[in-house]
């Protein structure tokens, strides 16, 4: 399978550490922004409230998948013997996508040495069968040499 269809590889890469830090920038913008709108008159809380608590809402939701994605990786720096502070996910998807290029690699290695055998196997047999044929027609159809 080609490189493209790897999700963890190429620019594609997403550090999850910057992604946290600016889901919780934007949830304080937001909790900010909730406070101003409390203090605002009624009209604008009426435009806004509902997008408002939507927003909030999806932060929220942002911040409890970040928790369980941390808690994951804490049970994987458990389970891969990791320091839990020092495990880095981009470095650990990196490492897995070099495994994943070299195992695809070797398994295409291995199947072209086994062609290589099949037709080393099969010229071998040609070969075989070409002498046969050759001895069989400088000595003869039984196959034994003609004495003079």
């Amino acid at each position: 399978m080609p490189s493209m269809y790897c999700p963890l590889c190429g620019p594609f890469r997403i550090h999850f550490d910057v992604m946290r830090t600016e889901a919780s920038a934007n949830l304080k913008k937001l909790l900010e922004i909730e406070k101003r709108l409390f203090l605002s008159t009624d009209d604008l809380k009426t435009q806004h409230a509902k997008s408002l608590q939507g927003s909030l809402n999806a932060s929220k939701d942002l911040q409890k998948e970040f928790a369980t994605i941390e808690k994951k990786k804490e049970e994987l720096a458990d389970y891969l013997c990791e320091d839990r502070k020092k495990l880095s996910l981009e470095d650990l998807f990196s490492t897995m996508t070099t495994f994943r290029e070299l195992f695809l690699k070797a398994l295409q290695e291995n199947q072209e040495r086994k062609e290589q055998v099949v037709k080393s196997e099969k010229r071998k047999k040609q070969l075989k069968g070409e002498d046969a044929k050759r001895l069989k027609g400088e000595y003869g159809k039984s196959g034994t040499l003609n004495k003079n």
